[in-house]
């Protein structure tokens, strides 16, 4: 397992991720992991400032980890238009304009 990281970006930027860097606390080491990995960011607490070369914490970002699902089945469906609004501008703007009148 690498301490140092030899080549950072190991996945194509206009595919979904296949692999990632995780991160093993217990020997502050990385290893190359299978998958996506969740979005996160790491926060530092207390204990980190004892040891600076230790993260400490995991925070999820639950928003991006529910939406990615659904963004991989809308490019596995080839991108496919959103469904058309009930209203049109047109009627929109005739509406603010009767409204002003």
């Amino acid at each position: 397992m690498p301490k140092v990281i030899d080549t950072l970006i190991i996945n194509s930027p206009y595919k979904e991720p296949t692999e990632h860097w995780k991160y093993i606390r217990e020997s502050q080491e990385f290893e190359r992991a299978e998958g996506r990995r969740a979005s996160g960011y790491w926060k530092a607490t207390q204990r980190s400032a004892v040891n600076a070369d230790d993260p400490d914490e995991f925070v999820t970002i639950d928003t991006v980890n529910i939406i990615r699902p659904r963004v991989r089945k809308w490019r596995e469906a080839g991108y496919p238009k959103p469904a058309k609004p009930e209203r049109s501008e047109d009627s929109f703007q005739r509406s603010v304009d009767d409204k002003l009148c």
